[in-house]
Formats: C-alpha cells, sequence, structure tokens
C-alpha cells in the first residue's frame, strides 16, 4: 500500500473517480502509487496564528505542536481514534499552513483513471505572468553573481502564471488528469473552503518524508531536463542529465543536506552513492531514494517534516540566505507551493509529499507554480525553460498549450 499507512486503514474501500473530489465540498485526496488516501469529511480546520516573531523553525515546530494536540482533543471528545490531519504546511511563515482534522479512508478508484476524458478549454484562455520572463532571467542572473561573491550555494527561484477561464475548470476532471498523467508520483488535492480559496492541487514527483513506526523513506528530487517527442533524443536527454555536473552538484547539495538532518537520529541511513533517472509525462529528473531506521521509533512524522522543510531542492543553501533572497526577488507570496502536503495519524506516522507541479484552482481562475534550482553554473534563459517544462505538468492536464494562451 502506501510508503507510510497507519494501522488503521486495513481495507481499500471503492469509489468512482467521480465522487473523489466534488468542487463545491471541503475535502483532501493524497494519491500515490501504491493508493489512495481520500476524505470529504474535513471535521475541523485548525486555526494558525501568525507569530512574527519567532523564527521560522520555530513557528513551524509551533504550528505543527498544535495540530498534533488539537486532534488528540478531538480524538478524546468523539472517541474515534481514526481521525487523522489532513492538509499542507506553507514555504515559510509568511503564509499559514492549510490542515484539517478528517475522517479519512483508504481508497481506491473502482473503475480506474484511465477512462477518464481529457478536459479540454473550448476557448482562449487569458495568462498574465508573474514576473515577465525578463525580470525573472534577470532574478536568476542575480543568483549567480551572488554565488561568486557570497556562501549561497543554491536557490530556487520560482515564477507564477495566472489564468483566466471563461469556462468553469472542472475540480474533479483535472485531479483525474494529473493522476493519470503522473501515476508514479504523488497526486494531491485539498480545498478548507473551495467557494473561497479553491483547491490547491498538483502532481509532484518528490516525497519530504514518510513514516511507519521505526522506518523513514525520502526520496529527493533535484536537477531537471525537458523531455522530448522523440524516443531516441528523449533517451539522450536522460543520459545528458545523468551525466551533467550542473545537475549532480544541484542534487548533491539537497541529498548532503539530508543526510546531515537525518543522521543523528537514526540507527541505519541508506544513501545510494549516485542518484537515478525518474521521469514525468514532461521532465526528467536526477532523484535519490533515502531509507532510514529511527533511534527513537516514537518520533512523530511532523518532528521529521519540521526538520527537513524545506528541502534545498525548493529553498536553497544555506537555507536562511536563500529563503531571504527568494522573498527579495520572487513578486508574490509562494502561499503553498514549495511547501509540504500529506498525513498524520495520532501515532505520529504519516506520508508528506513536496508541493511542487502544482497550483491553485478557483471555479474560473487559477495560479499555477514552476521554479528552478540556481547553482553558479546555471544559465539564466536554460533555467527559464525549465520552468516553462514544469508548468507543462498543470497545463497539460487543464488541456492547454501555449497557442490557447494570450498573454497580458
Amino acid at each position: 500500500m502506501l510508503a507510510a499507512e497507519p494501522s488503521v486503514f486495513k481495507n481499500m474501500i471503492g469509489i468512482a473517480k467521480e465522487d473523489l473530489i466534488q468542487a463545491e465540498i471541503a475535502g483532501f485526496v493524497f494519491a500515490t502509487p501504491t493508493g489512495i488516501i481520500s476524505s470529504k469529511k474535513l471535521l475541523e480546520n485548525i486555526y494558525f496564528k501568525p507569530e512574527p516573531e519567532l523564527s521560522f523553525i520555530q513557528q513551524q515546530q509551533k504550528w505543527l505542536q498544535l495540530a498534533q494536540q488539537k486532534l488528540q482533543q478531538k480524538i478524546e471528545e468523539t472517541g474515534n481514534s481514526e481521525l487523522i490531519l489532513v492538509g499542507s504546511l506553507p514555504f515559510d511563515h509568511r503564509d499559514v499552513p492549510e490542515i484539517s482534522i478528517a475522517e479519512a479512508k483508504n481508497t481506491h478508484i473502482a473503475d480506474g483513471f484511465n477512462t477518464a476524458e481529457p478536459f479540454k478549454m473550448h476557448s482562449a484562455v487569458q495568462a498574465k505572468l508573474v514576473p515577465p520572463q525578463a525580470d525573472y532571467i534577470d532574478g536568476v542572473a542575480k543568483l549567480v553573481e551572488l554565488m561568486k561573491t557570497t556562501e549561497l550555494e543554491k536557490a530556487v527561484l520560482a515564477r507564477a502564471i495566472d489564468l483566466q477561464c471563461s469556462q468553469t475548470i472542472p475540480a474533479a476532471a483535472l485531479f483525474a488528469q494529473l493522476f493519470q498523467n503522473n501515476p508514479e508520483g504523488y497526486t494531491f488535492a485539498l480545498a478548507q473552503d473551495p467557494k473561497n480559496a479553491g483547491w490547491f492541487m498538483g502532481a509532484s514527483p518528490e516525497l519530504l518524508v514518510a513514516k511507519q513506526n521505526q522506518y523513514v523513506f525520502s526520496n529527493p528530487v533535484a536537477g531537471t531536463l525537458p523531455r522530448c517527442a522523440d524516443q531516441q533524443e528523449d533517451q539522450a536527454q536522460a543520459q545528458r542529465l545523468l551525466a551533467s555536473a550542473k545537475d549532480r552538484h544541484e542534487h548533491a547539495v539537497v541529498i548532503e543536506s539530508i543526510a546531515d538532518l537525518l543522521s543523528p537520529l537514526c540507527d541505519q541511513l541508506n544513501i545510494p552513492k549516485s542518484p537515478s533517472l525518474i521521469k514525468t509525462q514532461t521532465v526528467w529528473h536526477l532523484a535519490t531514494q533515502i531509507q532510514a531506521t529511527l533511534k527513537d521509533p516514537e518520533m512523530h512524522v511532523f518532528d521529521l517534516a519540521s526538520i527537513l522543510h524545506p528541502t534545498p531542492a525548493v529553498c536553497g543553501q544555506p537555507a536562511p540566505l536563500a529563503r531571504q533572497l527568494i522573498s527579495d526577488l520572487e513578486p508574490f507570496n509562494r502561499n503553498l507551493f514549495a511547501g509540504t502536503m500529506g498525513w498524520s495519524d495520532s501515532r505520529g506516522n504519516g506520508a508528506w509529499a513536496v508541493n511542487v507541479r502544482c497550483g491553485r484552482i478557483y471555479e474560473k481562475s487559477a495560479r499555477l507554480y514552476a521554479g528552478a534550482g540556481i547553482v553558479e553554473a546555471s544559465q539564466p534563459v536554460s533555467e527559464l525553460h525549465e520552468t516553462i517544462a514544469k508548468f507543462k505538468t498543470m497545463l497539460n492536464a487543464l488541456g492547454l498549450n501555449a497557442d490557447q494562451l494570450i498573454y497580458q
């Protein structure tokens, strides 16, 4: 089943794909290659108060402690020990978490996703780049120059596309298409207040952390090249990525950081010496599957998430400097983008993916996000092209291509 599965989820319940998500009803879905946890019973949305005087790490730990306390209180109140926490942490504490207490179930799609009709936009879509392409290229160049004179080793610079549609975006169909296009990743959807806050939805190739009792799993992803339509050229592109010194360095920064953070907590830590290739519908990635055994099996998955999030794969190294530069250069708050989405039970088990290839979806509009990891060897135009390839995960699921976007 799932990389980390609480014992309370003993059976999979079949559900029609049309019933997995209802656009107007709050809900949560977290799909992996081996199973799905879903809920349309969000019993309580937890209110989190920003405390600017706290550091990022202090704030995140306090939020996660509050979530654990609220879950225990609700379990005692209802007598239902199968309640879990579902939702997402933001990238930083300029935004607040969106975490709920839920009745959730282990599900499978009774009729499969492979019969899903692709959603298509029937009319042109207005699009706005945030920031414009030239400004993004300038931002990458600034980071590269800073790496020559400061301790900055890596920073992830993101941009967004705002879409305005004349027809309704069907949340259920979009999720089905994301899952169908990216079956080997982590497809997620969350809506605490669909009418006012829309659905946050995406298909990530990257697992931040999963915990089942004493066992810990992580699958960091860093280093990217676009895929090619021609099969032979696509394989050549994959080998170029595997041989790329720039991308292997970018990946190594992430792995070294995670290893340094996990080592004191683990009796065993298994990290392959070289990254592997993984592919999505639109890009090739370098990835490393990490497995570990905790010294303390009672350690909560939230403790692990608060230590690891955000990794250099979505922030940079050193993290405080990278986070400040991201705030200075990006003309928007990331919200849940580059945060982490998942679930946790009362025993401290759970699974949390990294929020990439994602967007906030409203009835007739959307904001999509994409970022690229910048190191000293980065070429600004190449990094722009990497974000274009990453946007295609959401654009393809929406049935959109560049010809249908009318840029403002």
